[in-house]
């Protein structure tokens, strides 16, 4: 059977609107060119940048996590009880990351072992993430004020902000391990299918753990990220950090049905939604007109599968006509 080429709306197309609106707001808004307003843009992209990377493996398999908002919220607060009691920001940072790492571990576990579908087990750890951040320190926040554990939020290396730093290495070492790994190509031949994957002899649930894995991992670094840019533990942080962080993966052109992902274009992505949310203040735009925009950012980059499906089907009908009428 004859199939049309699918076209990965979400690639290339990404750094072109990426490029295009960058270069029309450079010339329009002298603001938006200031190298304040850049920094800022790159250094909040990289915050949910970075734990959408992780959610990249996550969905190329064809799953997702809505617990991570809450994960982070959990995670923050907990290690910045650690940091005051302690006064190690090496401490703090080491326990997030693995406290973060364990919390996607157990998602994985019971998802990929118990056969539980990860959208009941991530929205059940969801509220519980959320719950027990709200019960570690009866509901108040705590205020930060280590500056070596703030700074690797705030602070630039040269020019670049530390988390946008952290954003390309943590990016390249994830490309690293989907493209050039064993275990990459097990990722995204269990997103193509799961069946075919147990058949051809791959760990199908060793797979899955290792991937709620790396997502915890990169949520934990987004948890010391939020918590020292705010100078704030917060139960309240992040509740739409899941949406967000999918819309990225997604606005990349990764495929929510799996099989297919990029880490790079989740990284452009990453920058674009930062540099949207960017313009939309500086506009001063209503707060309910934000949630619109970004309403709308979101159906559109949902569609992009069906589209592309549209676009495969009709290229395939054409080219049954073209060999029907040559026949």
């Amino acid at each position: 059977m004859m199939k049309g080429k699918k076209i990965n709306l979400g690639g290339h197309l990404i750094i072109v609107i990426l490029i295009a609106f960058w270069v029309v707001m450079m010339f329009a808004s002298p603001t938006f060119r200031s190298l304040s307003n850049i920094e800022s843009i790159l250094r909040e992209a990289s915050i949910t940048g970075i734990a959408a990377i992780g959610m990249t493996f996550v969905i190329i398999m064809g799953d997702f996590d809505l617990s991570i908002g809450s994960m982070l919220a959990m995670v923050g607060i907990m290690s910045a009880s650690l940091l005051n009691h302690t006064g190690s920001s090496a401490l703090a940072v080491i326990f997030a990351i693995a406290m973060a790492t364990v919390c996607g571990l157990l998602n994985g576990v019971v998802i990929a072992y118990c056969n539980l579908p990860a959208f009941i087990m991530t929205l059940g750890t969801y509220y519980i993430f959320r719950a027990y951040a709200y019960i570690f320190n009866k509901a108040i926040g705590i205020p930060i004020s280590n500056k070596e554990f703030i700074s690797i939020a705030n602070n630039n290396i040269g020019v670049l902000p530390i988390p946008f730093i952290l954003l390309i290495i943590v990016g390249v070492a994830a490309a690293i391990l989907l493209n050039r790994t064993v275990y990459g190509r097990e990722v995204v031949a269990l997103g193509n299918s799961i069946l075919a994957s147990r058949v051809s002899g791959i760990n199908t649930k060793r797979v899955k753990m290792i991937a709620f894995g790396i997502l915890g991992f990169c949520t934990g670094i987004s948890a010391v990220l939020t918590t020292g840019r705010q100078t704030l533990a917060s139960p309240d942080v992040a509740k739409n950090f899941h949406f967000d962080a999918i819309t990225m993966v997604v606005l990349g052109g990764t495929k929510m049905s799996g099989g297919e992902g990029s880490i790079t274009n989740t990284m452009f992505a990453a920058v674009l939604y930062a540099l949207i949310t960017n313009l939309l203040n500086q506009f001063h735009v209503d707060a309910q007109w934000q949630r619109i925009v970004m309403g709308t950012i979101l159906l559109v980059a949902f569609s992009f599968d069906f589209f592309s499906d549209l676009i495969a089907k009709h290229r395939t009908k054409q080219q049954i006509r073209k060999m029907e009428a040559s026949a």
